[in-house]
């Protein structure tokens, strides 16, 4: 082929829109020589185009051969000037850091292509990005700024009106998302319809990745023979494609079955086998995983002390690659570890590491916000379908119109409108019945909040009774044996907690989601009211009762009732008056 034939293909394929990690589904495949050919006769935004398609030839199948080529294009882009290939090359150092499992730094690159891909209104590309930095900040344990990633995704893709199997991959995200926070039901829901787009439009990467994926949420309710299958039908297209990082996954996948199911030596044989490619391949998050399973297998075995150096190896990666989903399980098993070494202190200091770092990654507010952002995704998605519903049977009058002065006879036009009317009437009752379920929807969501919230109010009532408790049998042991320092230390951390305003505002975000507006409502209506009757006014509105009201406040049952009526007289209510009927109705 001549030079400049070569040349123009180069530049053909090179202008088409690139795939992204975890973008695509469809394998990469570049002619890697036919590139470096061209190397010698090219020069600055070609030679560095050149110099990217050689890095996204090798970032899925071995990072570190990628690397020395983004370099390249770097460096020769440095003093080109030009904001496309600025944008290009930060979501390659992205794809980098993702694929060798440093993904803090690949967020932070993923985050400055968004806002040059915003800048350049590259619309493809900057959906594109957005599915990247959701999967990155999902092994960042950011769960619900991974979903809100991958939803921006789908609002782009929509509005471009992309084909169906560009919105496989972000699908199978979210689904991987939600097993990852153990909701396995939405998990296979997203699975089966991404498996559905994969058998419609001949994705064979994709479907043997789905079925994986698919196989991982079998194994946590326990059905391994059936995850087994799954998993070595994976197997031969990786073998065939060449896919080391695949291959090092699903060969942790099934040792990881292999330890559920007691087979501990087979579990070594495939844990080794991932090892060693992942280990190969730069691939450290993967690293971690296999290592923390053989660290499973020792544990199995009775092998306390090497369990126990294979936990902390873990560990120690999931802190280099940010992976804070993993770093928690690595806490819980070392604490287990020590416990059966007999080292109770140690064991209880990473329990307590553990309880604090899961807390934070899979707390129920966690988990309510990723609810609350699909819920808006939906609901702002059926509004957009009403409005363009009300553009189409507008559309359908003006031509009804038309067709009415064409027609010959009343009568047939008659009809005509007869049948259009009748199915618009039953595409809008069809609506309406579709709005009505959403809207019984969000009323037992409401519920559950009121539910959770009662539940949270009666826990911090029950916490002030044994800290009162407490501090009332401090105060008898520091009398009975001199005033000891350590127990008026005891008696002021205890003073602390029941006193603690970070408590009450973790209770008033409950409250607020619950009751919205009404702390606003209240001081509004009665200005004189303080913070603290505010707070009454929130508990009355519970309807808790009194000994409830008072453990929470932190007062004697007296002195709530001396509180209620300072709060009718700032309220200005007659002896006649209901100061409970008078809160509810605000």
């Amino acid at each position: 082929m001549k030079p400049s034939l070569k040349l123009f293909l180069y530049l053909f394929f090179a202008s088409l829109p690139f795939q992204v990690f975890s973008q695509s589904i469809r394998p990469i495949n570049i002619n890697i020589d036919s590139l470096i050919s061209l190397i010698p006769l090219q020069k600055d935004t070609v030679l560095v185009k050149t110099y990217h398609e050689l890095f996204r030839a090798y970032i899925q199948k071995e990072p570190k051969k990628a690397k020395p080529y983004l370099d390249s294009a770097q460096a020769f882009a440095k003093d080109l000037n030009d904001k496309k290939l600025e944008a290009m090359l930060l979501y390659d150092e992205g794809e980098y850091y993702a694929y060798t499992s440093e993904f803090a730094k690949a967020s932070a690159y993923y985050k400055r292509a968004i806002t040059r891909y915003t800048e350049l209104d590259d619309q493809r590309q900057l959906a594109s990005s957005h599915n990247s930095l959701g999967v990155t900040q999902k092994n960042l344990g950011q769960t619900g700024a991974a979903l809100e990633s991958y939803l921006k995704y789908i609002k782009i893709s929509e509005r471009q009106k992309r084909p169906e199997e560009d919105m496989a991959p972000v699908l199978m995200n979210i689904g991987k998302l939600y097993s990852k926070i153990g909701n396995l039901a939405v998990s296979n829901d997203y699975y089966s319809r991404v498996e559905d787009i994969c058998v419609k439009h001949g994705l064979k990467y994709g479907l043997a990745i789905t079925r994986s994926n698919r196989a991982t949420n079998l194994v946590q309710t326990h059905q391994y023979k059936e995850a087994l299958q799954l998993y070595f039908g994976a197997i031969p297209y990786f073998e065939e494609n060449n896919r080391q990082l695949e291959l090092g996954e699903q060969y942790n996948l099934i040792g990881s079955v292999y330890i559920r199911m007691d087979s501990l030596e087979t579990a070594k044989e495939y844990l080794g086998k991932s090892l060693k490619l992942s280990t190969a391949n730069g691939e450290m998050s993967m690293v971690g995983l296999a290592t923390r399973n053989l660290g499973d297998v020792y544990f199995k075995e009775k092998k306390y002390d090497t369990a126990l150096q294979q936990f902390k190896r873990s560990l120690e990666i999931s802190k280099q690659t940010s992976n804070n989903i993993e770093i928690v399980d690595d806490y819980l098993k070392i604490s287990d570890t020590y416990e059966k070494l007999g080292n109770v202190s140690k064991a209880y200091e990473y329990r307590k590491i553990y309880s604090a770092t899961h807390d934070s990654i899979f707390s129920q507010e966690n988990s309510q916000k990723i609810s609350a952002l699909e819920l808006r995704y939906k609901t702002e998605k059926s509004e957009q379908e009403i409005e363009l519903q009300k553009k189409e049977i507008a559309l359908l009058e003006e031509k009804e119109k038309a067709a009415n002065l064409q027609r010959i006879g009343l009568i047939a036009g008659l009809l005509t409108t007869i049948v259009l009317f009748g199915l618009t009437y039953y595409g809008i009752r069809q609506k309406m019945k579709r709005n009505r379920l959403e809207r019984d929807r969000v009323k037992a969501e409401l519920a559950f909040k009121k539910k959770e919230l009662t539940t949270h109010a009666l826990h911090l009532a029950k916490k002030n009774e044994v800290l009162e408790g407490l501090k009332q049998k401090a105060e008898e042991l520091k009398t009975s044996e001199g005033g000891g320092r350590a127990y008026q230390e005891l008696i002021q951390t205890i003073n602390f907690d029941q006193q603690d305003d970070k408590v009450w505002e973790n209770f008033t975000q409950y409250f607020e989601a619950v009751h919205k507006d009404f702390a606003g409502d209240a001081t509004k209506k009665y200005p004189d009211i303080s913070r603290t009757e505010l707070r009454l006014m929130a508990l009355i509105k519970m309807s808790l009762s009194s000994k409830e009201i008072a453990n929470i406040l932190n007062i004697s049952s007296d002195g709530v009732k001396k509180a209620r009526q300072r709060l009718r007289k700032k309220m200005n209510l007659s002896p006649e008056d209901s100061l409970e009927t008078t809160i509810l109705s605000i």
